[in-house]
């Protein structure tokens, strides 16, 4: 399948059987401005482009944003609720409106805002499930995403957060994993 727009994704991810599984999961949740991010989508659309047979990846970024309850015990209990639920992922559950704290940026408006923060403008990118309908967030578009560039956002393009993305880039050995990955620096 070639991916070049934002229904090619839609089609992509309707087709991922355990992709949907883990979306009404999550759904059922009914977390505040809730999405699953980075890797998620990401790992699946670049997996397709480079031929890879699997689902996108077993590790869940569910993100929500509820400024009324930033406590981590929070989290802790969504991650423990989904892990007891859907043991085949490694689910990860963080409220938004306080991880402006790990990421030492000014507070958070929403969870999108939130995603438009992390490091690469590929993994600024987010799915969620309303009534059946596959909903989609790209932050930076989708043309870093299909086809297969690691950039940073404009904020870790220089000083301490550029370090963050190089090593990022080479802990996570992404070149390896996806051989035609192109990293561009602006």
């Amino acid at each position: 399948m070639t991916l070049k727009t934002e229904d090619d994704i839609r089609l992509l991810v309707e087709a991922d059987e355990w992709m949907m599984v883990v979306l009404r999961a999550a759904e059922k949740l009914n977390l505040p401005d809730w999405w699953i991010g980075a890797g998620f989508l990401r790992n699946k659309v670049w997996n397709e482009i480079e031929g890879i047979d699997s689902h996108s990846t077993t590790d869940v970024d569910l993100v929500y944003f509820n400024p009324d309850d930033v406590s981590p015990e929070a989290d802790w209990y969504y991650d423990e609720k989904m892990k007891g639920e859907f043991p085949t992922a490694d689910w990860e559950v963080r409220n938004q409106a306080r991880m402006h704290y790990v990421s030492e940026s000014e507070p958070f408006k929403s969870t999108i805002d939130a995603i438009s923060h992390w490091p690469e403008t590929a993994t600024c990118v987010a799915v969620k499930l309303e009534k059946d309908e596959l909903k989609f967030a790209f932050c930076y578009g989708i043309d870093d995403l299909v086809n297969l560039i690691a950039r940073p956002i404009p904020e870790y393009r220089y000083g301490n957060k550029f370090e963050v993305f190089n090593r990022r880039i080479k802990n996570k050995s992404w070149q390896t994993i996806w051989p035609d990955l192109k990293v561009e620096l602006n």
